[in-house]
């Protein structure tokens, strides 16, 4: 590689053989039209802004020394040229101004092309320049970096006798400053792009603040569970937010932070956390929180639970109907005998065998319970072709006198009466404990509705049972199918659990909807097949 002084030389030779009269001005050739020089400055824009504040600050530092900066790109196309207006104004009147560009065949030697070049810094000072009308000029170069590459320079212009060593050492300085900045920046730019796209399509919910407590951030998953906009809750105070805002607020104050706070917005349950986001030294400057829905976690979970205690109550079942049922079925049947061959009129002892064989009969209802809640393989499922229709005509008829007797009003509509494949003894089981328990929910005069009707699948069948009668609380309705819980005298809670197991042996569903003193609605959809 040729040395600066060789350099120096052989362009000044180039520029002889080329005819070119040092004492005339130079001629730059023709000017990038504006879209062009737009985008050549746009793909330098990084680069243009960091090199301003860098620059701005170099020229306080020189102390009244009049100096032009001027940016070029890397085929040196001006692109930008600021600073001392009266050295501006100099080089414009010589036809340099942004989108001209400087190479040797037009404008002589210069410290740009020359840079470009040598991948160095240079420096041309006075006679180095080939033309007689710079010669009271200095000018610095030094190439930058962009993308592991050269993508311009930067260049400084004084009088000549101001300029020294001092002056390339500075401006170096000062592009490698630039130069980290601008890595900085475009790193920052990419870090952003994909914090965008993280915060954008994250299933969980994010929050920031800063250090006063005021939202500086939100998600679009955070916006729709907190039923907000960002434009609205931005730049607002971080306790505005029910419920969590208050563990933010904390974290900021006292230095701590939250993990796993289950917590209840909307219906739904979330897990928050909550952390202090601290600056380069070690300050808290900002709160961050996030917020993830496990609500159907949750609700698997319980499922899993509940299928934990009826295999567990299926083993205990097998047990109690094999050491239980048969001694009592002898029992009963012995009390019978017992009874005849007694053949007394006292009227005491009579009531002691009705209470005897009533309360025998509970236990052997237990034990039945017991048997089919031990029933959990869809192979124990019995199907045919049954009139849901027919079947619940029959419930009906069999309960008519009980409800007349609490003078309950029950209106039976059915609009589908076609035939499904079904259970007929199971599913009658489950529309007899659902009104029951709408029996036992109304005390006296009262209502119960229901209908049947073709589902939202053309394959489903859909039953309503709707009472007004006492309703249930949040609680008493999250426990419905639990086994053994039961908000009744003398209920075993046994009944919804078998129930809903019977449908989900059918591969259908039950929604159960209740409010406390207005009744509980129970919708059952079926396959028809």
């Amino acid at each position: 590689m040729e040395t600066r002084n060789t350099y120096i030389y052989n362009s000044h030779q180039r520029c002889l053989n080329r005819n070119m009269n040092p004492y005339e001005l130079p001629i730059p050739g023709g000017e990038l039209s504006k879209s062009v020089l737009v985008q050549k400055k746009r793909s330098l824009d990084d680069t243009i802004s960091v090199a301003r504040k860098f620059m701005t600050k170099l020229i306080a530092e020189l102390d009244g020394t009049a100096v032009l900066i001027v940016i070029t790109d890397h085929e040196g196309y001006i692109i930008e040229l600021y600073g001392d207006e009266m050295i501006k104004w100099q080089i414009e009147s010589l036809g340099l101004t942004p989108g001209i560009r400087l190479i040797e065949e037009e404008v002589g030697t210069n410290s740009i092309e020359m840079a470009l070049k040598m991948g160095e810094s240079v420096q041309l000072i006075g006679l180095d320049h080939f033309f007689h009308c710079l010669h009271e000029s200095a000018c610095f170069s030094v190439p930058f970096n962009s993308s592991g590459k050269i993508g311009g320079t930067i260049s400084v212009m004084m009088a000549a006798h101001h300029a020294s060593s001092f002056h390339s050492g500075l401006l170096k300085s000062a592009v490698d400053s630039i130069e980290r900045e601008v890595r900085v920046k475009q790193q920052n730019k990419k870090l952003l792009v994909l914090n965008q796209v993280l915060m954008e399509n994250s299933r969980n919910g994010v929050i920031m603040a800063n250090e006063e407590g005021k939202i500086v951030e939100i998600n679009p998953f955070a916006e729709k569970v907190l039923s907000c906009s960002k434009e609205e809750i931005c730049n607002r105070s971080i306790t505005e937010i029910a419920v969590i805002g208050g563990y933010m607020e904390n974290v900021l104050r006292g230095s701590k932070k939250y993990e796993d706070i289950e917590v209840s917005i909307s219906n739904k349950t979330y897990l928050f956390d909550t952390f202090p986001i601290y600056n380069e030294s070690s300050q808290i400057n900002g709160v961050f929180g996030q917020f993830r829905d496990i609500t159907e976690r949750l609700a698997l979970e319980r499922q899993l639970m509940l299928s934990e205690k009826l295999s567990a109550i299926g083993k205990i079942s097998a047990g109690l109907a094999h050491e239980i049922r048969n001694p009592l079925t002898s029992i009963i049947g012995l009390l019978e005998v017992f009874k005849e061959n007694l053949k007394t009129d006292n009227d005491k002892q009579r009531e002691y065998f009705r209470i005897i064989f009533s309360e025998l009969e509970r236990i052997k209802n237990l034990v039945q319970q017991f048997v089919m809640m031990a029933k959990p393989d869809d192979k124990e499922v019995s199907k045919s072709r049954v009139s849901i229709h027919e079947l619940m005509e029959d419930i009906l008829m069999l309960m008519e006198n009980e409800f007349r007797i609490r003078n309950i009003k029950v209106l039976y509509q059915a609009s589908f009466k076609d035939k499904v494949y079904i259970d007929k003894d199971k599913i009658k089981q489950v529309f007899l404990n659902i009104l029951q328990n709408s029996f036992d929910a109304i005390d006296f005069d009262g209502n119960i509705s229901i209908a049947i009707d073709q589902g939202h699948s053309d394959n489903e069948v859909e039953v309503i049972i709707r009472d007004d009668g006492s309703g249930m609380d949040k609680d008493t309705l999250e426990k419905l199918t639990t086994p053994f819980h039961s908000t009744k005298k003398n209920g075993l809670g046994l009944g919804l659990s078998m129930s809903y197991h019977i449908i989900e042996l059918h591969r259908g569903r039950i929604n159960v909807k209740s409010e406390k003193g207005k009744g509980t609605t129970f919708t059952i959809w079926l396959p028809q097949s």
